[in-house]
């Protein structure tokens, strides 16, 4: 067996509470006390191979002559002419989200925002104009593989209000979305055959993105909380170095927060307990937190599922967030992903990652010559949106609103499913945060279970496609090849309450005539 890197005692280990229940957060001016935080460990042995050999651009090194000289005229860069884009302006309408004074603590699905719309604009010379600081000729021209600095300018301070960072050396760099996000940095941290640990069931990108690195996945029983932290113990303490043929996992990926597909939520304390246990084995985490921000109320069965209670101000809604796992990190060996795929829209290809520097740098490098950085267009609507629209505070309203809306759409579905789903033979756990739920359904009260669990399960989606329903098979996810159970992930994102009750009585349809019932 293996020893731990050091003597670190999980059930001991010092973390700072910064669960945003502790933080009191100015939106209107942001004061980072940074100086009293340590500085992040060189946890640099970690990257991979590939990572470590990328250098830096030497055309983007170019720009830097610029910045120091104003009054430096350039004959370097081969920029095309912004006078000859074709494009001369954008406009898009944005909503404005209802602001927390006027919040009662009850939202009620009547539309999801009331009539007030904003007009916003983009043009060539907006800032000459004096109209924004990032106008078009900016954002259709080539950028810096940070992105835009004009957005990335909000997405810190935004990142600084929820999460606050524990150490004092950190930063973001802007991908091209999660997916984007994730491959990169698989890259950044993993070789060819090296092991790496995952939930036992992932979004099928996940495992896609680690094929070609062909890297080992492990992925660790869950619960109702997500991995277990208890099994994720087992499996470092026993590592065998011989008989698993390589060396014990040095990074962790895991979807905290409404996880796809099983919809589970870490607590506090189980966030705890897999950060500590990656301080006393060295293992860096990838955040994947694209759902933090769609964390619900209570589910209250046979209660009106078009009335929500929401929080009555901005403080009260980031009391209620779970901290994330960049928020209990002091060491920066959390990498946070963040997108705006499921709190703006998933065709903008848009979103961050935070982590210390010395990762940043390298996800830099990697930009470089890759995503090189988000569509122009993209960056210029965020930001006219975000900054000139909203502000930190009224990105917060909007946050309030949309999550308000997918919770009235999840109660919905857990209505229907307490209604036309057989107790008998299925249950579920009704989540807490996502677009998600996960159906469990007990294959040995089938009549033909000898079949085995999958084939069990192809059955029963097969008939529900059939009966006119599609709800995905949990051997879909899975990264054991063998399985548990039977079971299947259903959404409630963009579905109407109408059809999405259609669908449950089909498939209860279903297992009631496969089961026999």
């Amino acid at each position: 067996m293996v020893p731990p890197p050091h003597n670190a005692d999980i059930e001991t280990a010092e973390i700072s509470d910064s669960s945003p229940a502790a933080i009191k957060p100015v939106v209107a001016a942001i004061e980072s006390h940074t100086e009293s935080k340590p500085e992040a460990l060189d946890l640099s042995h970690h990257l991979s191979i590939e990572s470590v050999i990328r250098q830096k651009s030497l055309l983007k090194v170019s720009s830097s002559y610029l910045a120091r000289d104003p009054e430096l005229l350039s004959l370097a860069a081969g920029l095309p002419s912004p006078s000859l884009f074709p494009i001369e302006k954008i406009t898009a309408t944005v909503p404005i989200a209802k602001h927390e004074s006027a919040r009662n603590g009850l939202w009620k699905n009547d539309g999801l925002l009331p009539d007030t719309r904003r007009e916003l604009q983009k043009e060539k010379d907006s800032n000459l104009k004096g109209q924004s600081d990032y106008d078009l000729s900016g954002a259709l021209q080539y950028e810096q593989g940070t992105g835009a600095k004009q957005l990335l300018k909000f997405l810190k301070e935004h990142t600084e209000i929820v999460h606050n960072p524990q150490y004092r050396d950190w930063d973001c760099i802007m991908s091209g979305g999660n997916t984007h996000a994730m491959e990169t940095v698989f890259r950044m941290l993993i070789n060819p055959g090296d092991y790496i640990i995952v939930e036992e069931f992932v979004f099928p990108e996940t495992a896609e993105g680690l094929k070609p690195l062909r890297a080992k996945m492990i992925g660790i029983e869950m619960d109702e909380e997500g991995m277990r932290s208890d099994s994720l113990r087992q499996l470092l303490e026993a590592w065998d170095e011989t008989a698993r043929g390589g060396k014990r996992p040095g990074v962790l990926y895991v979807v905290p927060t409404g996880q796809n597909p099983t919809g589970a939520t870490m607590s506090v304390q189980r966030r705890k307990e897999i950060y500590n246990l990656c301080v006393m084995y060295d293992l860096i985490i990838i955040e994947d937190d694209p759902y933090y921000f769609l964390q619900m109320s209570d589910y209250v069965p046979g209660a009106d599922p078009t009335v929500v209670h929401v929080p009555k101000s901005n403080d009260e809604f980031l009391s209620t967030l779970l901290p994330s796992m960049l928020g209990i990190d002091t060491q920066g060996r959390v990498l946070r992903l963040d997108s705006f795929s499921k709190v703006a829209a998933p065709g903008l290809r848009c979103g961050w990652i935070t982590g210390s520097d010395r990762f940043i740098e390298r996800l830099l490098r990697h930009n470089e010559v890759g995503l090189q950085f988000p569509s122009g267009v993209s960056m210029a609507v965020l930001h006219s949106m975000l900054t000139e629209a909203w502000g930190q505070d009224g990105y917060l309203d909007w946050l309030v609103n949309l999550r308000a809306e997918y919770t009235s759409r999840r109660n919905a579905l857990l209505d229907a499913m307490d209604k036309y789903l057989p107790r008998e033979v299925c249950d579920w756990v009704v989540p807490s945060a996502g677009m998600f739920v996960w159906l469990h359904v007990d294959h040995t009260k089938h009549p033909r279970k000898d079949n085995g669990i999958e084939a069990v399960e192809m059955e029963l989606f097969e008939a529900g496609i059939d009966n006119k329903v599609l709800i995905l098979p949990g051997a879909w996810f899975k990264v054991s090849p063998e399985a548990r159970d039977v079971f299947f992930r259903a959404t409630f994102a963009s579905v109407s309450a109408e059809d999405m009750t259609l669908a449950v009585e089909r498939f209860g349809e279903v297992l009631r005539k496969s089961f026999g019932l």
